[in-house]
């Protein structure tokens, strides 16, 4: 039996997408889409897949279609009781934790499922030729990214895998740009998020290279792609960190004004920005108006009685 390859067209199954940005400079789609641009699955295949019932794979099929991650599953994990190491569920089966973990709100429960996903996976490679090899290791990849930032070696080495293997998702270049970012790779990083903008730009990936090149010491770039994501991005909160940055770098070369007008962007944003007022008392105190800088710093404090850059202006 073929496995029908174009059947996984998964850019139609999509996780919920969330900003989620760690260590300061890095942002992270938790997980994208995936490419559509798949071929019929011709090899031969290992037997267990061969052998797996006409009726169970058509099920299976339809149920991955109807995106009923849920009974997929519950099928999978009954045939698997029966037989382990039968390839098709086990890609069935770790493709459908995956998809399920990442919706989750829930750490314990996400986790749950993407360990799942990574079982029935890495089972899957032990064959010599197994099912929809690329699209495995891709799909690992994207899982070891989701357990945290102790696993990006994982995640890059299966990734880059997947490459090798002739599949690109639309988000693998993104994934194994954040993935090196994380492991401090920062050239690497900017490579392939420079891929993925080419290849879908956006406003989170301009801001995630901005951030980068900015680790890079690259500030001329870092303002250039943070100017990119302002101009395109409607989401508040992502031109607050843009516009926060950007007004770093500006203080940085000494550019008070430039710097006032973002930290008032923000302010104008969102008025309860504790760390806009605590940055517009350092513009103003560099512009040697002490008495506008303190009252900057007052509001800080009153919107963050803990703000410890403004209580140490004021206090010290």
């Amino acid at each position: 039996m073929r496995f029908p390859r174009d059947r996984f067209d998964f850019a139609s199954h999509k996780p919920r997408r969330r900003l989620h940005i760690g260590k300061l400079f890095l942002a992270l789609l938790s997980a994208g889409t995936i490419c559509a641009g798949v071929f019929w699955f011709v090899t031969k295949g290992p037997q267990a897949w061969h052998s797996m019932g006409t009726s169970v794979h058509k099920t299976l099929l339809s149920l991955w279609e109807a995106r009923d991650y849920q009974e997929i599953i519950r099928v999978t994990e009954d045939e698997l009781q029966r037989n382990p190491m039968d390839a098709g569920c086990l890609v069935f089966n770790g493709f459908a934790h995956f998809y399920t973990g990442v919706n989750q709100t829930i750490t314990e429960e996400k986790l749950a499922h993407i360990d799942a996903a990574i079982r029935s996976l890495r089972r899957v490679r032990l064959y010599d030729k197994p099912p929809l090899e690329g699209e495995v290791e891709y799909v690992l990849g994207k899982a070891y990214y989701q357990k945290g930032e102790y696993y990006s070696d994982l995640s890059v080495q299966y990734m880059v895998s997947s490459l090798d293997k002739n599949f690109i998702g639309l988000d693998s270049y993104e994934y194994l740009g954040l993935a090196y970012n994380t492991l401090g790779e920062y050239d690497k990083s900017i490579t392939y998020l420079l891929k993925a903008s080419e290849q879908a730009p956006s406003d989170l990936l301009y801001l995630v290279l901005a951030q980068t090149y900015y680790q890079t010491g690259d500030r001329a770039a870092a303002e250039e792609y943070l100017d990119r994501a302002i101009n395109k991005s409607s989401d508040s909160a992502l031109t607050q960190k843009a516009r926060s940055l950007l007004g770093d770098i500006y203080m940085q070369r000494g550019e008070f004004l430039k710097a006032e007008a973002q930290y008032l962007k923000i302010i104008e944003q969102n008025p309860q920005n504790a760390d806009a007022h605590f940055y517009l008392g350092e513009v103003y105190y560099n512009l040697g108006d002490p008495i506008k800088a303190r009252a900057s710093w007052r509001r800080a404090v009153r919107i963050d009685p803990n703000h410890f850059g403004a209580r140490t202006r004021l206090y010290k």
